[in-house]
């Protein structure tokens, strides 16, 4: 194939979607930071990743090896984009919807209308207004069309909360705004991304939390759904007295061994269980988890480049440069992971081969 030729195909590929499996290649020609995926009960994915104020959707119907081409959902002014912030994405059978923050701390929801195939106008979700300045939110789906939604709350008295949200019509309205967690000491970690995830009726949420100098993540779960939240439970038996935001947030998932929790104490990532010693993974931080089937899928980054730590293995593999990746468990015993390299958006499946 002549050079003309090999730089056609290539301008059609990225025009389209390029293969996942190529890690080191963008998965699309469309710039843009700060991916997030969810992947449903099918094994598809679907993505939302954002620039400057413009936030984009992607989806992959066959287990992340190609992606369609990104279509616009919004250009939301002030954009709340970078560091762990941006829009958050997740899924039922019924409905997609998307979460996203503005700097002037208003939160809004998308719903994708799958008869249209077009994305609803955006909705707010915070009752009081501009009270989410920090930028910081996570969605969750329990798959069968309840969404919650979380996020650092400055209400009342300018100090960081965190409250809730929930939707039984696939973002189209969300309910009274509930308090989850209010530090006695003021304030929550400022900087740090919550995490949340669905079980059922179990709604999980997880945040870095500030108590006796303290900078340590809490679990606190919902059992009716995330109306009311039970008292938070701390993460692992360590300690990290910190007078300052490390701007690291973790992630947590939920599976038929109960809840999984990933995050960063100084520099070392630990995984752990509710009211489980933590275990050492490895030096960084960002750290991303997934379960599925016993496996569990831990992705972080370190030194300007991601890394995967394979199911039942102690040696982390490197999958190229980059940052804030994330991870969502397929089936058949495979992960997915997204991450942002510079501007561009790249992937790779993870795991062993399938059943």
């Amino acid at each position: 194939m002549n050079t003309s030729k090999r730089f056609t195909c290539l301008a059609l590929m990225l025009a389209i979607g390029i293969s996942a499996s190529q890690a080191q290649q963008p998965l699309f020609s469309q710039p843009g930071i700060q991916p997030n995926i969810f992947a449903g009960a099918d094994a598809n994915i679907e993505m939302v990743f954002g620039r400057e104020n413009a936030i984009y959707y992607s989806f992959s119907k066959d287990r992340g090896k190609t992606f369609a081409s990104p279509v616009l959902v919004d250009s939301l002014k002030g954009l709340h984009l970078g560091a762990s912030r941006g829009p958050q994405i997740a899924s039922s059978g019924l409905a997609t919807v998307i979460t996203a923050i503005d700097k002037a701390g208003n939160l809004y929801a998308y719903t994708l209308d799958r008869k249209t195939g077009k994305w609803r106008r955006r909705r707010p979700v915070n009752d009081t207004p501009e009270i989410a300045k920090e930028g910081f939110n996570a969605l969750a789906s329990d798959g069968k069309g309840k969404f919650f939604v979380t996020w650092l709350d400055l209400r009342g008295d300018r100090k960081n909360k965190i409250f809730g949200s929930i939707s039984t019509d696939g973002g189209q309205t969300w309910s009274k705004n509930q308090l989850v967690y209010r530090s006695p000491d003021s304030t929550v970690c400022e900087c740090c991304q919550p995490s949340a995830t669905m079980q059922g009726e179990k709604v999980y949420v997880m945040f870095r939390n500030w108590l006796d100098g303290a900078r340590n993540m809490y679990v606190a779960t919902s059992l009716d759904g995330g109306k009311t939240f039970q008292p938070p439970v701390k993460m692992g038996n360590g300690s990290w007295k910190l007078n300052a935001c490390p701007m690291d947030g973790g992630g947590i998932s939920a599976g038929s061994d109960g809840l999984t929790t990933v995050w960063r104490r100084e520099k070392e990532l630990y995984l752990s269980k509710p009211g489980e010693a933590e275990r050492p993974i490895a030096s960084g931080r960002n750290a991303s988890v997934a379960t599925s089937g016993g496996s569990t899928f831990v992705v972080w980054q370190d030194q300007g480049e991601v890394w995967f730590r394979p199911p039942g293995s102690q040696e982390p593999k490197n999958l190229g440069t980059g940052r804030f990746p994330r991870v969502a468990a397929l089936t058949d015993g495979q992960a997915f992971c997204v991450w942002e390299d510079g501007e561009s958006i790249k992937g790779m499946v993870l795991g062993g081969t399938k059943k």
